[in-house]
C-alpha cells in the first residue's frame, strides 16, 4: 500500500479522514499544538513524529468507517436554542449557520429539538415569531457517547435528523447525515 508522507498535505488529508487535530494528536501519541505547529509548517518534525503522525493516518485510512468513533466525524460546535427562546432566533440560528435542526435548552440539560420541519408541520399553531420555542419543540435527539460506533449513529439517524455526543456528562458533539456522509465518501484520497 502506498504510504502518504507530503507534511504539507497533513491538514488536508486529516480532515479528509474526518479528524480533528486532537483527535490525530491522541491517535498518534503527540500534542494537539505540535500537529498544529507542523500544519502551519512552523515545526520540522523528527522523523520519529512524522512516522507516527503518518502511521495514525494510514491506521484511520484502512479501517475505514468500522474503526472511528462517532466523535470522529461530529461537529464540535453544538448550535443550540433554549425553550425560553422565540421561534424567530432559532430561525435566524438555522438560517445563519445552514443548518435545519438545533437541540433545545432548559436549565442546562437538553430537553428537546427544533428543526425546519418542526416549524413547517406546526405552522398553523405559531401565533407569531415571538412564540417560545418550548411551545412547539419535538422531543429531544438522542445523546451517545461520543465513542460509540459510526455503525450505532448510522441507525440512529435513519430515526433522528441528528444524535447528541456526550463525554463525562456534557454535550460534546453533534452528528447529522451530513457529517455521515464524509465517512462513506467512496472516493479515494486526493492529497
Amino acid at each position: 500500500m502506498e504510504r502518504l508522507w507530503d507534511l504539507e498535505s497533513l491538514a488536508k488529508l486529516r480532515r479528509r479522514l474526518g479528524l480533528t487535530q486532537r483527535e490525530l494528536a491522541r491517535l498518534s501519541g503527540v500534542s494537539q499544538s505540535l500537529i498544529s505547529k507542523i500544519e502551519r509548517g512552523r515545526v520540522n518534525p523528527s522523523y520519529e513524529v512524522v512516522k507516527r503522525i503518518l502511521d495514525a493516518l494510514e491506521l484511520v485510512r484502512s479501517r475505514g468507517s468500522r474503526g472511528l468513533s462517532a466523535g470522529a466525524i461530529c461537529t464540535r460546535d453544538v448550535i443550540s436554542v433554549y425553550a425560553s427562546d422565540p421561534i424567530r432566533k432559532a430561525i435566524e440560528l438555522m438560517r445563519r449557520h445552514g443548518i435545519s435542526q438545533l437541540p433545545v435548552l432548559s436549565g442546562g440539560r437538553v430537553v428537546g429539538s427544533i428543526s425546519e420541519a418542526t416549524i413547517a408541520r406546526r405552522l398553523e399553531e405559531i401565533k407569531s415569531l415571538e412564540t417560545r420555542v418550548g411551545e412547539i419543540m419535538d422531543e429531544a435527539f438522542p445523546t451517545i457517547p461520543e465513542d460509540s460506533s459510526i455503525d450505532l449513529v448510522r441507525r440512529l439517524l435513519q430515526e433522528y435528523p441528528a444524535v447528541l455526543l456526550q463525554k463525562n456528562g456534557r454535550i460534546t458533539g453533534i452528528v447529522t447525515k451530513a457529517d455521515l456522509f464524509k465517512v462513506f465518501d467512496s472516493s479515494p484520497l486526493q492529497i
